[in-house]
C-alpha cells in the first residue's frame, strides 16, 4: 500500500478485523478512529500512524517497540493497549481500549479549576500512572493536558506513551523541526542532555502548575522564545502567581520543577507521596470517587468543596497555634484566601498576634535581666581587685510586664562611690582617685544587638486601580504596586474593588518578607436569561443545560479577562447557536430565533 493510499483511509474501511466507524481526533502523528472490534464485538479506538512516518523503517520499528511495552502496562489510569497492526502491515495502527469522554486540555478550557486542591487531586491520579510505569522502565516523554483523558465517569487516563518522543526524533531527521508543543519539556531535553525518570517528573509539575496557576509557566512569542525560557528555568513562582496555592503546595511545585534533576523528586512516587500529604493536611482524600464527584458537577462540588475546606483548615490552624505556629498561619491565610472577612479566623489571628508579643516582650525582659545581672557581676570583681569595699548590693532586677519591651536596656546604676565629680556635693579630694583610675580602666556596658528589620512586602494587586487597607487602617487607592512594612508578627491586607469583583485578604508573614504577594480579585459572574417564545427546547449556556427565563451564571474567576464570548444554543426543531460576549457583573438577555 502506498503513502497516497494509507492516506486515503475513511470511515466505514475494515482494518483486519477492526471497523472504522467515526473519525475522532488528529493529531502531528496520527489519526484516532472510533472502531468497534468485530471479533470480540466491543468498542475500541484505532490510532493509526500517518503514511509519511510508516515510510520509515525505524520509526515503525520504534512504534511496535513502544507498543508491546505499553501493552505489559496494568492500571487503572493508564490507556490499555488492546492490539498492534504488526511488522508485516503496511499500514502501522494501535488498538486500544475507547474512552468516551474528553481530554484534561478541553476540560480545563471549558471549565478553568478554581480550587489548587482539585488540580493536586488530578496530578495524583496521572502521577500514580506514570509511577506505575516507571516501575516497568517505561518513560513517557510527553506529559501534558492533551494526553491525559477524563472518561465520562470521571476516570483520568493517561495516553500515548512513548510514541511521541519516537515520533519526533524522526521527524527531527526529516525536517528538523520538534513535533508537538515545547512547553512541557525539561531544561535537560531541550539542551540535549540525558533524560530520565526526572524528565517526567518536570513535565508532571508543569501541568500541576497549569491546573493550580491557570496557565503555563514558560510562555513566549514563539517556541524558541519557551525553549530558551525552559533551558534557563525562568518562571514565576506558583505560590507568587497565585497566593491560594500556599506554601505547602508550592513547595511540591518548586521541587518537581527543579532545574537540575538533582534537585526534584528522585521518582514520581515521592512527588505523589507529597501530593496526598498535602491533600490529607487539607482534608481531602486522593481518591478518584472524589475526582469523579467533581467530574460530574463542577460547579456544585466547588461550592461544597469551599465550606469543607473552611471548616477543616479552620479547625487544623487552631490546633497548631501552639506547637508549630508557621502552619496554623499557613492554614489561616489560606482560609482567608476563601472568606475574607471570616470573623472566627480574624478573632483566633489576633489572639495569636497579642500572645506572639507577649512573649516577645516576656524574652526581652529576661535577656535585659541577664544583661544587667552580669553588669553587676563585673563590678563587683573589679571592686574586688582594687581592694575596695563592694557597692551595696542591689536587689535582683524583676522581668519587666509582657506589655513592656526596650529597644535598648537602660543604663545600669553606678555604685555611690562612682558618682559623677561634676555632680553637687561632690566627695572629698582624697577619695577621687581611685574612682578616676577604675573609671578608665572599665569597658562600656553591653548593648544586646538590635534585631534586623524586616524587608517590606510588595503587593501587586489585579485588577489594577483596586483599594487595599493594611489591618484596619484607611483604603488607599493602588494603581497596581504597593510596599507594605512588616512591622509585626502577621498583618493582614485586603483588597477591594467594588467596579467589578469581590474583596480579598491576604496575611503577611515574615515568610513573605523581600517578596511580591500578588492579590488577584475574583471578577463578579456574569448572567446570562435565555429566552424563547418556543417552550420545547433545550438551552445550553457556556456548554451547560440552562433554563428558560433563569439566568445562568458565567464566572470570570481570578483573570485578567475582563470579557467572555459565551455560546447559548436552543435546541428545538432546528439548532439555534449564538456567540454572546458579556462582561464582569452584566447581566444579558438572550432570545432564540426558533420559530
Amino acid at each position: 500500500m502506498t503513502t497516497e493510499a494509507r492516506s486515503s483511509i475513511e470511515v466505514g474501511q475494515v482494518l483486519d478485523k477492526y471497523e472504522l466507524l467515526e473519525r475522532v481526533g488528529q493529531g502531528g502523528m496520527a489519526v484516532v478512529y472510533r472502531g468497534r472490534d468485530q471479533s470480540l464485538d466491543r468498542e475500541v479506538a484505532v490510532k493509526i500512524l500517518h503514511g509519511h512516518l510508516s515510510d520509515y523503517q525505524e520509526a515503525r520499528d520504534r512504534f511496535e517497540r513502544e507498543a508491546r511495552a505499553v501493552a505489559k502496562l496494568r492500571h487503572e489510569n493508564i490507556l490499555e493497549i488492546f492490539d498492534y497492526s504488526g511488522a508485516a502491515q503496511l499500514s502501522s495502527y494501535i488498538v486500544t481500549e475507547f474512552i468516551d469522554g474528553q481530554t484534561l486540555k478541553q476540560f480545563i478550557t471549558d471549565h478553568p479549576i478554581t480550587f489548587p486542591e482539585i488540580g493536586a487531586m488530578i496530578m495524583v491520579q496521572v502521577g500514580r500512572a506514570l509511577a506505575h510505569a516507571h516501575a516497568a522502565g517505561i518513560l513517557h516523554r510527553d506529559v501534558k493536558p492533551e494526553n491525559v483523558m477524563i472518561r465520562r465517569d470521571g476516570v483520568v487516563k493517561l495516553t500515548d506513551f512513548g510514541i511521541s518522543h519516537m515520533v519526533d526524533l524522526e521527524r527531527l531527521t526529516i525536517t528538523g523541526q520538534l513535533l508537538g508543543s515545547p512547553a512541557y519539556m525539561a531544561p535537560e531535553h531541550v539542551e540535549g542532555r540525558p533524560i530520565d525518570y526526572r524528565t517526567d517528573v518536570f513535565a508532571a509539575g508543569i501541568v500541576l502548575y497549569q491546573l493550580t496557576v491557570g496557565r503555563l509557566p514558560f510562555e513566549g512569542k514563539n517556541p524558541h522564545e519557551v525553549l530558551k525560557r525552559i533551558a534557563e528555568c525562568a518562571f514565576q513562582p506558583a505560590r507568587k502567581a497565585n497566593p491560594q496555592i500556599g506554601n505547602q503546595l508550592g513547595r511540591i511545585l518548586d521541587r518537581a520543577m527543579a532545574r537540575d534533576p538533582q534537585d526534584r523528586y528522585a521518582a514520581m512516587t515521592e512527588m505523589v507521596l507529597a501530593l496526598e500529604g498535602y491533600l490529607a493536611s487539607c482534608g481531602l482524600e486522593a481518591s478518584a470517587q472524589e475526582l469523579a464527584r467533581y467530574f460530574q458537577s463542577p460547579p456544585s462540588y466547588e461550592v461544597a468543596l469551599r465550606a469543607r475546606l473552611i471548616d477543616h483548615l479552620t479547625r487544623r490552624a487552631k490546633a497548631q497555634l501552639s506547637t508549630n505556629h508557621a502552619a496554623a498561619l499557613d492554614a489561616f491565610d489560606r482560609v482567608l484566601t476563601l472568606d475574607p472577612h471570616n470573623a472566627e479566623v480574624l478573632r483566633a489571628l489576633d489572639r495569636a498576634t497579642l500572645r506572639r508579643r507577649g512573649l516577645r516582650a516576656a524574652a526581652a525582659a529576661a535577656a535585659l535581666t541577664v544583661v544587667v545581672a552580669g553588669w553587676l557581676a563585673v563590678q563587683r570583681a573589679r571592686q574586688e581587685q582594687a581592694q575596695i569595699p563592694p557597692a551595696p548590693q542591689l536587689a535582683p532586677l524583676e522581668p519587666m510586664p509582657p506589655q513592656v519591651a526596650f529597644e535598648d536596656p537602660p543604663p545600669p546604676v553606678p555604685p555611690e562611690d562612682q558618682a559623677d565629680p561634676g555632680a553637687q556635693d561632690p566627695p572629698p579630694a582624697g577619695e577621687r582617685e581611685a574612682p578616676t583610675a577604675r573609671k578608665t580602666t572599665s569597658d562600656p556596658t553591653p548593648v544586646p544587638a538590635a534585631p534586623p528589620a524586616a524587608a517590606p512586602v510588595v503587593l501587586v494587586v489585579s485588577p489594577a486601580n483596586s483599594e487595599v487597607r493594611i489591618e484596619e487602617g484607611p483604603w488607599r487607592l493602588v494603581a497596581q504596586r504597593l510596599s507594605i512594612p512588616l512591622d509585626r508578627e502577621a498583618v493582614r491586607v485586603t483588597v477591594r474593588n467594588d467596579a467589578c469583583c469581590e474583596p480579598q485578604s491576604r496575611t503577611l508573614t515574615a515568610v513573605d518578607s523581600g517578596t511580591q504577594v500578588a492579590i488577584s480579585l475574583d471578577f463578579l459572574a456574569a448572567q446570562i436569561t435565555p429566552r424563547c417564545p418556543t417552550a420545547e427546547v433545550e438551552v445550553r449556556v457556556d456548554g451547560k443545560l440552562a433554563r428558560l427565563d433563569s439566568a445562568a451564571s458565567i464566572p470570570f474567576g481570578a483573570t485578567t479577562r475582563t470579557q467572555r464570548t459565551v455560546a447559548v444554543e436552543f435546541l428545538g426543531e432546528r439548532l439555534d447557536r449564538q456567540q454572546v460576549t458579556v462582561h464582569p457583573a452584566e447581566s444579558r438577555e438572550v432570545t432564540c430565533a426558533l420559530p
